[in-house]
C-alpha cells in the first residue's frame, strides 16, 4: 500500500508536469521548425538575387559595348572599348563583337589571339538569332577542359545598326557570390544549372570535378509541397536544404544546414526540460514517501491484526490509539473480533445448515427444469396466442375479460421457459449459425418494435440509432442477442433510458447498447455471464427473469465468433457491445428487398389451415391468424381438414407433430400436398424438441417452431413462406396450373 499512496502521489504531481514538459518541448519544435524554415527560404532567396545581381552586371557592362554602331565609329574605338570591358569585367574570357547584318568586326579574347574585321557571317547562330528576338540570351552552361564553367551571353543593341555582342562568362567568378552567403556556422550555398550540375560552391574543387547533382534536384522536384527537404549532402551528412530560382538563366540556388546544427536549439531546450522534470519528480517523490508513510503506518497495523483475527485469534485486539477514521475502524475491527468469538461456537452448525439448504435449492431448481420443460409447453403456447388475440380485440367486453395480468404472466414464463431452453440446446449443440450478408437495419428496426412499447410502459426512453452497413452473422441468432441485451437493460434501469447504436472500428462494426442503470462492479464483469446469475439483489427482480439472458449472449457470441464486450461502473449504468464484420459493398448480395419495400401483405386474404389436438390452441390460433386479415380453418386430423376444406386448397399450413389416435401432423401435411397436387407452404409446430424430431422435420424440409411460439416469429415465417410460394405461382406457366392468390389492402395488425 505504501508503494501504493507514492506512485498515486507521484502520478497526481507527474503526469501534468510531465505532460506539460512534452507539449512544451512539442510546441518549441514546431515553432523552431517554422523559423528554420523562414530563415533557410529567406537565405536562399537572398543568394538567388546576388547570382541574378551577378548576371545583371555583366548585361550592363556588355551594354557599354553597343553604344556605337559601327558606321558611326571606326574599328579601334570598338577595340578599346572591348578591352576595356575585359578589365572591368574579369569574368569575361572572350568578346565578340558582330555589325548590324551579323558578321563579326572584332574578336577579343584573355587567351586567345585577337581578331579584326573577318566580316565572318554568324547572323544564322542561336545565340544571335535569340538576342536579336529577345534582346538577351543567356546559353546553357558548359564546361572547357571538363572543369571550369562557362556561360554564352549573348546581348543586341537597342539600334540595329550597333549589332549584337557575344561574351564566353568564366562562372568561377560566382563562388566569390555563394561564398559570401552565410548559413549558420557550417551551412553553405551553391548554384545548380538546369541540367543539374554544380557550377558554383564555396569548395571549388567539386565545380572543377564537374559534379552532377541532377539525383538531387530530381528528389527535390518530387517534393514540390515542401519547402525544407531532408537530404544527404556531397559530404555524406544529413542537411536541410531550401531552394531558389535564379533567374534569368534558369539556375536554382540551393541553400543547406547541417541537420545536427538545425536542431541543436530545441535540444538543448528538451535537455533543460528534462532535467527540470527530473528534479521536480524527485521533489515529489520525498514528500510522497513522507507523507504515505504516515498514512501506511497505522493501516499496516490495521492489517496485521486483521490477519490475526482472521487466522482464528479471536481473542486478539488491535492496538491503534489514533482518533481519525483508521482508528475507528480499529475499534469496530475489536468489536467485530469480540462478536466473532462469542458466535464461534454456532458457526459450524450455521454453515452446514446453509449448505444443505443450497443443496436443496439446486435439486429443486433441477427437477423444476427437468420436469416443467414440457408440461407446460401447451398452456403456454394457448395463454400466448391468447394475449396475442386480445391486442387485435375490438370487443370492450372481450377485453375485459382478458386481462392484461394474463398478458404479463405468460411473457414472463415464455422469457423463463425461452432461456432454459436456449441455455439447454447450446449445450448440446443443436444451435447452428447460418452465416450470411444482410443490412443490420433490418435487425435494430425488428429490435426497435419489440421493446418500444415494454421501455414505454416502463417510463423509460429507448433510442435506437440506425445504420446503413452490411454484416457478416446470423441474422436471426444476432436479433436473439440484441433482443437478451436490450431486453436486460431495461430490466435493471429504473430512470433514464436505454441506447442502440453503433461505431466503426475500420471493417468492423460494434453495435453497443447502453443503459443508465445500476451498473455492475468490475469484479462482477466476469461472472455476470454465467447462469442463474443476476446482479441485483435477491427479491429486487422478482418474476424479471432467471439470469439467463448474458449467458445465452456469450454463448452465441461463440457461436458466431462475434466478441462481446462490457464496460460498467456502479451507479453509472452499463454498456455491453458485439463487434460484427462489416460486408464490402461489391460482395453485398443482389436482389435482396427489404420488408419495408414490399407493399402488400400476405397473410391479408390467405387461407390458413390450422391442424392441433388442442381445442385451446385452435381457438387462440384461429383468432390470432384472423386479426391479421386471414381467413382461418382449423381442424384436428387430416379427414377433418379436408372436409372442412372442400375443392379449395388452403394458402398456408400450421400443424402439430403429436395428434390424438397417435396421428402425425408431419405426415397431415404430406396427405394434404398429395390431395391436392401442389407443394403447400406449412410449419411444423411442436413441443417435442428432440433431436429425432428436429432430423426428421429438417430432412422433409419444413421450418421448426417449438411451443410455445412467439406471435411475431410466427408471422414473421408464415409471411416468407407466402411470399415465396407468391413469387413461385407468379412465375408459373400460362396453363394456369398453379393459381395466383390475389392480393389485398388491408391494414397489417400488430401482432
Amino acid at each position: 500500500m505504501l508503494r501504493k499512496y507514492i506512485a498515486s502521489f507521484v502520478a497526481v504531481v507527474g503526469i501534468p508536469l510531465v505532460g506539460y514538459t512534452v507539449v512544451g518541448v512539442w510546441f518549441a519544435a514546431e515553432e523552431h521548425r517554422a523559423a528554420l524554415i523562414e530563415v533557410q527560404r529567406a537565405n536562399a532567396q537572398a543568394a538567388a538575387w546576388r547570382i541574378t545581381q551577378f548576371a545583371n552586371e555583366i548585361e550592363g557592362q556588355l551594354r557599354w559595348a553597343t553604344h556605337l554602331s559601327w558606321n558611326e565609329s571606326g574599328a579601334d574605338q570598338h577595340r578599346i572599348d572591348a578591352l576595356r570591358l575585359l578589365r572591368q569585367v574579369p569574368a569575361i574570357t572572350d568578346l565578340t563583337l558582330l555589325d548590324g547584318q551579323g558578321r563579326e568586326r572584332l574578336f577579343v579574347s584573355r587567351v586567345s589571339m585577337d581578331r579584326l574585321d573577318t566580316r565572318i557571317d554568324r547572323s544564322s547562330e542561336d545565340a544571335v538569332q535569340a538576342a536579336l528576338k529577345n534582346g538577351i540570351h543567356f546559353g546553357p552552361v558548359y564546361f572547357r577542359r571538363d572543369t571550369e564553367p562557362f556561360i554564352s551571353v549573348a546581348l543586341a543593341a537597342t539600334r540595329r545598326e550597333a549589332g549584337v555582342v557575344l561574351a564566353e562568362v568564366n562562372l568561377k567568378f560566382t563562388r566569390d557570390v555563394v561564398s559570401q552567403v552565410r548559413v549558420g556556422r557550417e551551412g553553405l550555398a551553391y548554384v545548380v544549372d538546369k541540367a543539374g550540375r554544380l557550377i558554383a560552391h564555396p569548395d571549388a574543387s567539386l565545380v572543377l570535378r564537374n559534379t552532377d547533382l541532377s539525383s538531387t534536384m530530381r528528389v527535390i522536384d518530387a517534393q514540390p509541397d515542401q519547402s525544407l527537404h531532408r537530404l544527404i549532402s556531397m559530404q555524406g551528412e544529413q542537411v536541410l536544404l531550401a531552394q531558389a530560382p535564379a533567374p534569368p538563366m534558369d539556375w536554382r540556388v540551393l541553400v543547406e544546414l547541417p541537420q545536427s546544427e538545425a536542431d541543436e536549439p530545441w535540444r538543448r531546450a528538451l535537455s533543460r526540460s528534462l532535467w527540470i522534470t527530473a528534479v521536480s519528480l524527485l521533489v515529489a517523490l520525498g514528500f510522497a514517501v513522507v507523507f504515505s508513510w504516515r498514512m501506511v503506518r497505522p493501516i499496516r497495523t490495521l492489517t496485521a491484526g486483521a490477519a490475526r483475527i482472521g487466522s482464528g485469534q479471536l481473542d486478539h485486539r488491535i492496538p491503534i490509539d489514533s482518533a481519525d477514521e483508521i482508528g475507528q475502524l480499529g475499534h469496530e475491527f475489536n468489536a467485530m473480533a469480540g462478536e466473532l468469538e462469542r458466535s464461534y461456537a454456532t458457526l459450524e452448525r450455521k454453515v452446514e445448515q446453509r449448505t444443505q439448504a443450497l443443496t436443496d435449492a439446486n435439486r429443486a431448481k433441477s427437477r423444476f427444469v427437468a420436469a416443467a420443460s414440457h408440461d407446460l409447453r401447451q398452456p403456454l403456447h394457448a395463454l400466448n396466442l391468447l394475449v396475442a388475440q386480445l391486442r387485435v380485440e375490438t370487443s370492450a367486453a372481450e377485453r375485459q375479460r382478458l386481462t392484461l395480468r394474463v398478458e404479463s404472466a405468460v411473457a414472463s414464463i415464455n422469457g423463463l421457459f425461452d432461456g432454459l431452453l436456449d441455455i439447454s440446446k447450446l449445450d448440446a449443440g443443436v444451435v447452428h449459425a447460418n452465416v450470411t450478408a444482410f443490412p443490420l437495419q433490418q435487425v435494430l428496426d425488428r429490435v426497435e418494435a419489440t421493446f418500444a412499447e415494454d421501455a414505454h410502459a416502463r417510463g423509460l426512453h429507448l433510442h435506437v440509432r440506425g445504420h446503413g452497413a452490411w454484416v457478416q452473422s446470423d441474422p436471426v441468432l444476432l436479433e436473439r442477442i440484441l433482443d437478451n441485451l436490450v431486453a436486460n437493460a431495461l430490466r435493471y434501469t429504473r430512470k433514464g433510458g436505454v441506447l442502440v447504436g453503433c461505431r466503426q472500428r475500420g471493417d468492423h462494426l460494434r453495435v453497443e447498447v447502453w443503459d443508465t442503470g445500476i451498473g455492475i462492479p468490475p469484479e462482477k464483469h466476469q461472472e455476470i455471464f454465467a447462469e442463474f446469475y443476476q446482479v441485483a439483489p435477491a427479491g429486487t427482480l422478482r418474476g424479471e427473469g432467471l439470469g439467463l439472458g448474458l449467458s445465452i449472449v456469450s454463448r452465441l457470441g461463440q457461436l458466431l465468433g462475434h466478441r462481446v464486450a462490457l464496460r460498467s461502473s456502479p451507479g453509472r449504468g452499463s454498456c455491453f457491445s458485439i463487434t460484427l464484420q462489416q460486408v464490402p459493398p461489391q460482395l453485398r448480395a443482389l436482389g435482396l428487398v427489404e420488408a419495408d419495400d414490399v407493399p402488400d401483405d400476405p397473410l391479408c386474404g390467405a387461407r390458413v389451415l390450422v391442424i392441433d389436438n388442442d381445442e385451446d390452441i385452435l381457438e387462440s390460433t384461429g383468432g390470432l391468424l384472423r386479426g391479421w386479415g386471414c381467413k382461418a380453418l382449423t381442424a384436428s386430423c387430416a379427414d377433418q381438414a379436408l372436409e372442412r376444406l372442400g375443392q379449395t386448397a388452403p394458402d398456408l399450413v400450421l400443424a402439430d407433430v403429436h395428434l390424438d389416435g397417435g396421428e402425425d401432423g408431419v405426415e397431415n401435411v404430406i396427405r394434404l400436398r398429395r390431395h391436392f397436387g401442389r407443394d403447400l407452404p406449412a410449419i411444423v409446430i411442436s413441443g417435442d424438441v428432440s433431436q429425432e424430431t428436429r432430423t426428421r422435420v429438417a430432412g422433409l424440409g419444413f421450418p421448426l417452431l417449438e411451443k410455445p411460439v412467439a406471435p411475431l416469429r410466427l408471422r414473421t415465417l408464415a409471411t416468407r413462406l407466402l411470399r415465396a410460394a407468391t413469387r413461385l405461382e407468379g412465375a408459373s406457366g400460362p396453363d394456369g396450373s398453379q393459381r395466383a392468390r390475389p392480393r389485398c389492402g388491408c391494414p397489417r395488425p400488430v401482432p
